[in-house]
């Protein structure tokens, strides 16, 4: 990542499928980057790459894997030291508020599931 890993055109184009809904293209970006992270970086590309891929799971009916992934997601973030300005509060309420919906839906729910946005602290959550 470069200095300012928010400027980072990888980092910026995760983050652009993943609140377009491109989960799977998501989760590939975050993973190139997750393996060129060092110190803190780890843990903060680590919690975008498991939201991500959690919802990607979702998609394709992996519902324990998804459950599993979004739980790791959420202890991660946790675990982050430095947010780099990312809202990850909010992205931790987001997906603890997403796991009984994904629970209804193996269970056959049909109802639609608002995702979670990726956001700057202070700005509005991404439409």
């Amino acid at each position: 990542m470069t200095d300012d890993p928010r400027l980072d055109a990888r980092l910026l184009g995760g983050i652009a499928h993943f609140n377009a809904g491109d989960f799977d293209l998501a989760a590939d970006a975050f993973e190139e980057l997750f393996f060129e992270a060092v110190r803190d970086e780890i843990d903060f590309i680590r919690a975008f790459m498991q939201v991500a891929t959690g919802i990607h799971h979702v998609e394709r009916n992996q519902f324990r894997a998804a459950i599993e992934r979004l739980q790791e997601g959420v202890r991660v973030i946790d675990a982050i030291t430095n947010d780099r300005g990312y809202d990850f509060a909010r992205l931790r309420a987001d997906v603890i508020a997403l796991l009984p919906q994904i629970a209804a839906r193996s269970r056959g729910a049909k109802e639609r599931i608002a995702w979670p946005r990726i956001a700057e602290r202070g700005r509005p959550r991404p439409q």
